[in-house]
């Protein structure tokens, strides 16, 4: 994409950006984020325990491989009233509004194209905003590791893959070549949120979670995107050449979005570009995605309590994920499985503890 194609190294080092992809909806935990009122507190906007937000501790995650000016942020126009409290003291933080929702795939390329109005030759690491992690500094080890000069000068994009405990059919699976060692390892196969017996099948065999936790050059990943989006991202390009505030969905942003249909970074783009790929395995580090009610459960069940106090600092105060469940009245007709698979709105009056007592999900190796 022009400028895009063969960026040319100076004699300093690569700067590392991050973007937090934080426009999501949260739609699978609406049933337990919504307070009386109706309204339903994204995700990203939540605390497990009380506290700092998994926004915010995203944030922070962040700040291991870069500086806080080197932070953007993707967000939603309809999540202004949330948002702006998280960023109410850090007016010159970096955010990029969506006018909507159309995908993961629309949020990275927005993100790619602000960052490339400053710094076209930037590499970049994805970090999605609803991830539980219980030790940091793990993680933090290999987010450095999958942003290290010899890699980002690399060849392919770079994803973190963490070790499956059970088959979700809600996760990505990375199959490794054969024979291919340890440490960094090519994509054999991609497969996006594969039926549950087949991503037991493919843990067997030896796949692993795609984390959404990607890093690469900016002209890579916009290599990666489909022949037929490049019109797209020409337009886009020009829009954002010309965005006076990024927290302001320009007009020609809110016409592009409007027409255009949802494309998924990780089915529509990553899974059919898997010779451009490949993984680092992130040692046991209590990684998980919140996203489901189960998943939350889960961690809930694993993660210690925060102390508010440690936060007193904070001028925000966030939707507690930990009286989710205490707080939905309970059916004693439904087990904690049919409450949790199904869409009732009210879950476990006994507790997440309850709701998350083993087995839920079967161990993939069961017969």
């Amino acid at each position: 994409m022009g400028a895009f194609d063969s960026p040319e190294m100076s004699g300093k080092p690569r700067s590392i950006w991050v973007a937090v992809l934080a426009g999501g909806d949260g739609q699978r935990l609406r049933p337990l984020t919504t307070n009386a009122r109706g309204i339903s507190t994204p995700t990203q906007y939540c605390s497990l325990h009380g506290g700092r937000s998994l926004l915010q501790i995203s944030l922070q995650r962040a700040l291991a491989v870069t500086s806080r000016e080197r932070i953007v942020t993707v967000v939603s126009e309809a999540h202004r009233g949330w948002w702006q409290r998280e960023f109410f003291a850090s007016p010159r933080s970096p955010v990029v509004v969506q006018p909507c929702d159309r995908g993961t795939g629309l949020d990275v390329l927005l993100a790619l194209l602000v960052i490339a109005k400053s710094d076209p030759e930037a590499g970049v690491l994805f970090i999605p905003s609803d991830h539980y992690v219980e030790h940091e500094a793990v993680l933090a080890e290999y987010l450095r590791e999958a942003t290290a000069p010899e890699v980002m000068d690399g060849d392919k994009l770079t994803l973190l893959g963490m070790s499956p405990h059970a088959p979700d059919s809600g996760f990505g699976y990375l199959s490794p070549a054969p024979d291919s060692g340890v440490g960094m390892r090519p994509v054999l196969a991609f497969v996006e949120k594969p039926a549950q017996a087949i991503a037991a099948e493919l843990i067997r065999a030896g796949s692993i979670w795609n984390s959404g936790i990607i890093a690469g050059r900016i002209s890579q990943f916009i290599a990666l995107y489909p022949r037929h989006t490049r019109q797209m991202i020409l337009d886009l390009q020009a829009i954002v050449e010309h965005w006076p505030d990024s927290r302001v969905p320009a007009a020609g942003l809110i016409s592009l979005y409007a027409r255009h249909s949802a494309l998924d970074f990780s089915r529509d783009v990553l899974q059919k570009r898997r010779e451009s790929l490949q993984f680092l395995s992130v040692p046991p580090c209590g990684w998980n995605d919140v996203g489901t009610p189960e998943r939350l459960a889960n961690v809930l069940g694993a993660s210690p309590s925060v102390n508010v106090e440690d936060f007193r600092f904070s001028p925000l105060r966030t939707f507690n994920l930990a009286t989710a469940f205490d707080r939905a009245a309970f059916k004693p007709e439904l087990s904690p499985a049919s409450v949790i698979h199904s869409n009732h709105p009210q879950v476990a009056q006994r507790g997440f503890a309850w709701v998350a007592q083993p087995p839920r999900l079967a161990p993939y190796d069961e017969s």
